[in-house]
């Protein structure tokens, strides 16, 4: 009894003396956070009213509300010297109180904000996997998905979306969770961008209903409170929804509804996005004039000392411009990007970068196996006041057990995640480079043909191949960078890739293409299988469109009993059972089958169609 007294008193009066030390360290100055949320941060008069309302309370965490209220006014304002005066005049106060621990947030916040503008991507890296470790301590949830939204904004500016769902879904459970009505419409809003981004490299139009879902509930909060700049970016996300659905009218109509609110922004603000988007749509609505003419204007409008904001401006012009038939717009604009990207990304500060995200998860993780250890010797503490002494000893070694167990499962989990990074840095190391030189051989190559002269067609005749060897190789690589990948192990992504690959196929054709699912459980295939699924159906399915004369194709997915089981079947006109081992096609698809030690079977007859069934024994430890 008396051991648990030692280890209770001094936990009671720890945390007791915490909730005293919190009276000074929480700003609840009238509604302080509703007008902080709609003030916008551009308007100068506002903010140095509320600012100089909070420092009159003289509380602590007031002041330092005040102080960060100018800070990201300088910043709003683009004024890097004095933002950089107010951020350092934030952390000496901070130092000051007794409330330090719990300003550290917002200090590391602030950083990254202030980073993020001077485009210093390792410092903002360091400063947002800290902010959100900080969260993650104080159990704050609006401050994990502040912390997560930065985590988010870097992967996007390096490139590297693949790593970036994880951390937008464990912000939306957070925001799904979120009682305050003000922080919500910013959150719905940053939703519906991410989702939309999401659409755009994956081109699952699920997510499309998302978008306009999250979009349309932000609009509407954000109308009866008048924010303007929240309307402008939600009126902007439904405007990203009707493009990809097609409907470019109802795409142009919103995007100006998004300028409209822009424009009444107060203070410094960069539109250059909204007319992007502007000219994208002309674009879709065959204006090509109309289309170059707003995206000159969306460069004049573009804030001159966002570099990276720039630079995906001229990744987008390039490829807009090039549309248009402005050759020499396209040109120079892919020039200026792959120039700021090289300057801006190199290879040694991507690595700094993914280090730190590194050390972030690992010190995550050992910072639980310590709370988990804690709670066990308190739990150990209480039960031997209560059992023998003798089962001390017993105990002692169950932990060394169990400590054996922890080091070797954390031994084979460290292997395999590091194999996994470095197939996903092979993969977007080929995908980088290789994609970028096609690239730019086929932009070339455009612009070489409209210079050649009319008069000689075999030289441009030449010159139009090159340009299209080019687009063929480039497409012809995404399988194998798809089966480099970690995440293509996985059946679901498998599934994914080959059903979206049939629909693109028979989309415009009067082929029905029908697709069916049978499997539960999230199954890990053995390495080297997705490679050869993908090649062997991907035939199957060109087979079946070229020369099946079929109305119906099927491509079916079936898991049961650690068995595998993929069909693919069409009612065509059939092949007869004396040829179908002379075909070098299907001969090539079984030998793929037999390089994984699997069963390929093809059913043919006249008139009865062709059917392929694949078939593949798993282990247990498949399953996730």
């Amino acid at each position: 009894m008396k051991i648990v007294l030692i280890i209770a008193l001094p936990l009671f009066c720890f945390f007791t003396g915490f909730a005293v030390a919190q009276n000074d360290c929480d700003c609840n100055f009238e509604d302080y956070k509703e007008k902080i949320n709609i003030i916008n941060n551009r308007d100068s008069l506002e903010v140095s009213k509320l600012a100089d309302q909070l420092k009159s309370t003289k509380i602590p965490a007031c002041i330092f509300k005040s102080l960060e209220l100018e800070f990201k006014l300088y910043l709003a304002q683009l004024k890097l010297e004095k933002s950089h005066e107010a951020l350092n005049k934030l952390e000496e106060f901070s130092a000051k109180t007794k409330c330090e621990n719990q300003f550290k947030f917002s200090i590391y916040l602030n950083k990254v904000r202030y980073f993020k503008l001077t485009n210093d991507y390792e410092r903002l890296s360091d400063f947002a996997f800290k902010a959100l470790k900080k969260a993650e301590e104080l159990k704050d949830s609006d401050k994990e998905i502040e912390a997560i939204k930065k985590v988010v904004y870097l992967f996007t500016r390096m490139n590297e979306d693949a790593k970036n769902w994880d951390y937008i879904k464990r912000a939306q459970k957070l925001i799904f969770k979120e009682q305050e009505f003000i922080q919500s419409i910013k959150n719905y809003r940053w939703l519906a961008y991410e989702y939309e981004k999401k659409y755009t490299s994956t081109g699952r139009k699920s997510l499309l209903d998302s978008v306009f879902i999250f979009a349309e509930q932000s609009k509407r909060g954000a109308l009866k409170l008048k924010m303007h700049d929240e309307l402008a970016q939600s009126y902007r996300a439904l405007e990203a929804y009707s493009y990809h659905k097609g409907e470019a009218r109802n795409a142009l109509r919103f995007i100006d509804s998004a300028i409209y609110f822009a424009e009444r922004i107060k203070g410094s603000k960069n539109l250059s996005g909204l007319y992007l988007s502007k000219s994208w749509d002309h674009l879709d609505l065959g204006e090509n004039e109309l289309a170059v003419k707003w995206m000159d204007t969306s460069f004049a409008k573009i804030v001159s000392n966002d570099v990276a904001g720039l630079m995906m401006q001229h990744l987008d012009a390039s490829d807009l411009y090039e549309q248009a038939g402005r050759l020499d717009k396209a040109y120079k604009s892919f020039r200026i990007y792959t120039k700021m990207k090289d300057s801006i990304f190199n290879t040694e500060r991507v690595e700094v970068i993914n280090e730190l995200e590194t050390k972030y998860k690992t010190e995550l993780k050992e910072a639980q196996i310590k709370k988990l250890i804690v709670l066990l010797v308190i739990a150990s503490l209480v039960i031997v006041c209560i059992v023998l002494v003798g089962s001390m000893i017993q105990l002692r070694k169950t932990k060394q057990k169990n400590h054996e167990l922890k080091l070797a499962f954390e031994k084979q989990i460290k292997l395999e995640k590091e194999l996994s990074d470095v197939r996903d840095e092979i993969a977007q190391d080929f995908h980088d480079d290789l994609g970028n030189k096609l690239a730019r051989i086929s932009l070339l190559s455009n612009l070489i043909s409209g210079e050649v002269s009319i008069r000689n067609p075999k030289v441009k005749s030449k010159i139009q191949q090159i340009s299209e060897d080019a687009n063929g190789l480039y497409k012809g690589t995404r399988d194998f960078i798809f089966s480099l990948k970690s995440n293509s192990n996985y059946l679901e992504e498998v599934t994914t890739y080959l059903s979206d690959f049939g629909g693109d196929m028979f989309d415009k054709t009067k082929v029905k293409f029908v697709v069916n699912k049978n499997i539960s459980n999230n199954i890990k295939l053995p390495y080297h299988w997705s490679k050869q699924l993908i090649f062997i159906f991907k035939e199957a399915l060109t087979n079946a469109l070229k020369h099946s004369k079929s109305r119906m194709v099927a491509l079916s997915f079936n898991y049961n009993d650690q068995e595998l089981v993929i069909i693919c079947e069409d009612d065509g006109m059939g092949v007869l059972e004396s040829d179908l081992e002379s075909l070098n096609g299907l001969s090539h698809m079984k030998a793929r089958a037999n390089k994984i030690d699997c069963q390929l079977t093809i059913n043919s007859s006249i008139g009865k169609g062709t059917t392929i069934i694949f078939k593949g024994k798993l282990k247990e430890n498949s399953i996730e």
